[in-house]
């Protein structure tokens, strides 16, 4: 499942096991604990872990890549990371500090609520071994301090725990710090495939260009919220750039639980994969017989995230309604038709509904026997729109177009196929090739 450093020597089992012994003797006395520290008594609440497993790429042949920002210093571009990723519907995962979390609440709440992931990078970023900040190693129970302290503060504002997942500050880690950590419930020591060094001073073009050289199914992305950073202003052309080379996106928690099937979903028919918010709600709306196979991978098309099916083009519109997933369907059936508007099914006609019609002023069209009872049992006008035409022969098939859909009857099918959705997905594709 994963590409780590594995640490399962005997020595390593022994150190796990008197470290262990020593930290629950710490924890039940309270002492070594720093000023302010919350200690948990509760016995089983974070149970220890005799292994860690360091993550720096998952083992995956998935074309998914895990993006991670480290909140440790200032609030910095914080809210503009966040307004990326909600725009482009990718969720990531952020190794949060305690310092910062106390000082922006505010985004700790938007992060969960929005659907990343928090992972614990302790509480005000201290070197477990002191290598990078030249500083003396932490003691196992100053470790467990700073794990639980970030732990504890987050609980309080967002209601969720971030074990058994953490990231040590610096990336500094030796035998005796992971051990500490294992004692205390945190199972996972993710850290990176690549470190694009927007913290470093690296410019837009060179984030880019880092992260793009490393690409890889499952690799992990190591970027910061701080202003120092260019990061955020790279993000949008970063992510567009993965799309265009087939990436799709998952957080830390859904590479480790396996849960990629769940976010994701290939079709060998076609070659593509949809993932997350178009995934949902391709399964919910109708799925194969309402919008067929995917035909295109995401990508951006006039500034909008936008993937093909053979007969839809899903829109990513953040806070849209009245799709809860932030998902519209493109006005194919408009697309398709507007240079046939003088043509005379495509004019408005005078009507009223009746018992076998339901006519809509908005368009100045009526909705008849077959093709209402299909249009009304499979989304109506959010799956469809109005109809823009009235019935018609098209290619020796009776259709009518609607906003997003052209329907069609088809006798020579078996009764539940004999209206279908037109193939009109492809047909728009096909045009922008």
């Amino acid at each position: 499942m994963f590409s780590h450093d594995a640490h399962a020597s005997p020595s390593r089992w022994l150190a796990v096991a008197v470290l262990t012994t020593m930290l629950a003797s710490l924890l039940g006395s309270g002492a070594g604990a720093a000023p302010g520290a919350t200690t948990r008594s509760a016995p089983g609440l974070k149970p220890a872990v005799t292994d860690v497993t360091t993550i720096r790429q998952f083992d995956t042949t998935q074309p998914v890549i895990a993006l991670t920002f480290d909140a440790g210093s200032d609030r910095g571009y914080g809210v503009q990371i966040l307004d990326t990723l909600k725009a482009k519907g990718v969720h990531a995962t952020f190794g949060m500090t305690g310092l910062w979390a106390q000082s922006n609440s505010d985004l700790v709440r938007r992060m969960t609520a929005e659907g990343h992931q928090l992972i614990n990078h302790t509480w005000d970023h201290q070197s477990f071994t002191g290598t990078s900040s030249g500083t003396a190693p932490l003691t196992a129970a100053q470790i467990v301090s700073e794990l639980d302290r970030a732990d504890n503060l987050v609980y309080t504002q967002s209601g969720i725990h971030m074990t058994p997942y953490f990231r040590p500050p610096y990336g500094d880690i030796n035998d005796a710090s992971l051990a500490a950590a294992g004692a205390d419930g945190y199972r996972y020591n993710i850290m990176w495939t690549v470190d694009t060094l927007g913290w470093n001073g690296a410019s837009v073009s060179e984030i880019t260009s880092r992260t793009l050289a490393a690409a890889a199914p499952g690799a992990i992305v190591l970027m910061h919220v701080g202003a120092a950073s260019q990061d955020a202003a790279a993000l949008p052309s970063m992510i567009d750039a993965l799309r265009a080379r087939g990436y799709s996106f998952a957080t830390v928690a859904e590479f480790v639980s396996g849960n990629l099937a769940a976010s994701q979903r290939y079709f060998p028919e076609t070659d593509h994969w949809i993932s997350h918010g178009f995934l949902r709600y391709w399964q919910q709306f109708g799925g194969l017989p309402v919008f067929g196979y995917p035909i295109s991978d995401e990508f951006q098309e006039n500034g909008v995230t936008v993937q093909y099916f053979e007969r839809a083009r899903f829109e990513w519109h953040p806070g849209a309604w009245p799709s809860r997933y932030d998902v519209l369907l493109g006005l194919l059936g408009n697309e398709l038709t507007v240079n046939r508007r003088a043509e005379a099914p495509f004019k408005p006609v005078q009507a009223t509904s009746d018992a076998n019609c339901t006519f809509y002023p908005a368009t100045g069209h009526r909705l008849c026997f077959g093709f209402r009872a299909f249009w009304q049992a499979n989304g109506g006008l959010a799956i469809y729109g109005y109809p823009i035409s009235e019935e018609f022969q098209e290619n020796g098939y009776t259709v009518q177009y609607f906003e997003r859909q052209r329907l069609e009857y088809h006798p020579e099918n078996p009764p539940a196929w004999q209206v279908e959705g037109g193939l009109l997905g492809s047909q728009v594709l096909a045009t922008h090739r």
